[in-house]
């Protein structure tokens, strides 16, 4: 008899959450909050005297009314919730748990900075990220440079 059994399936959206809390504090963040609200969430924490934001997005579209009626990222324990919006949520935490542990490990072997590695979610004054600050720039200069090849 064969399972189809992936590593950390059977684990809540609650023990990546505490994964993330843990690996992050044992790095020295402070002010961890996860936060969330209708289908999105959000992992803030300071370090270094930097504010650092990660949103959570969906996997995939809700397409259905059933499907948008629920917090996909905090399902409700209610007994008819849709089993697929509480796989998606365990599916979006643990991803996100790998992610962050993969960025730790790479700062702690001394491949990249602390800085260099969580760039795109630093906090800036105005509260928006780095990445939501340079992206349009950067499309733009992209933008740009394949107007000028085409033309050359």
């Amino acid at each position: 008899m064969s399972h189809n059994y992936v590593r950390g399936a059977s684990l809540s959206s609650s023990v990546f959450q505490e994964e993330i809390r843990q690996m992050l504090a044992e790095f020295g963040a402070s002010r961890l909050r996860i936060a969330s609200e209708y289908r999105r969430a959000a992992v803030f924490f300071s370090l270094g005297g930097r504010t650092f934001r990660m949103l959570l997005s969906p996997l995939g579209q809700a397409d259905s009314q059933a499907e948008r009626a629920h917090d996909w990222i905090q399902p409700s324990s209610r007994p008819h919730e849709s089993k697929s919006a509480q796989e998606a949520a365990r599916q979006a935490w643990r991803q996100l748990s790998l992610l962050i542990r993969a960025k730790l490990d790479a700062v702690a072997s001394g491949i990249v900075t602390f800085d260099e590695e969580f760039l795109a979610y630093m906090v800036l004054p105005g509260g928006g990220t780095v990445f939501q600050a340079t992206a349009p720039a950067i499309a733009a200069a992209y933008d740009g440079a394949e107007d000028s090849g085409a033309q050359g």
